[in-house]
């Protein structure tokens, strides 16, 4: 009996040791998420797959510079929920997007969580913004 209670609480310990760096993973502590921008540019590839969908862009800055930007989406499972596909843009499509920037001005952001994408609009179309 002593035995069993062992192995258990030593898997239980196991489970909560390597689960810190799961949950870490999908954190959003590296961006902002008390500032949105937003971003015009176009779109230089769009990668549908797991485990988020990112899109790359070049967009200049508010001196005129050209940045590659990369912004990050939620899975493609949710991003399905939401109404979007991988042919929701392309690369060369005209983007302007709403995202988190980053919070060490790196030219990344995040856009969208499990359940609301902030406004994205692609060759003048609205794309879906909830997957409720």
């Amino acid at each position: 009996m002593k035995r069993n209670l062992l192995v258990v609480l030593a898997a239980l310990g196991i489970l909560v040791l390597f689960s810190g760096p799961a949950m870490a993973h999908h954190g959003v502590a590296g961006y902002d998420m008390t500032k949105t921008i937003t971003l015009h540019g176009t779109v230089t590839k769009f990668d549908w797959s797991n485990p988020h969908v990112v899109v790359y862009l070049d967009a200049k800055n508010d001196t005129g510079e050209l940045q590659h930007w990369t912004i990050e989406f939620a899975s493609p499972v949710h991003m399905v929920r939401a109404g979007w596909s991988k042919s929701s843009m392309k690369t060369g499509d005209d983007i302007s997007i709403d995202t988190h920037p980053s919070r060490n001005g790196a030219p990344v952001g995040i856009t969208s969580t499990i359940t609301f994408i902030l406004k994205t609009v692609v060759n003048g179309q609205s794309l879906p913004g909830r997957s409720e």
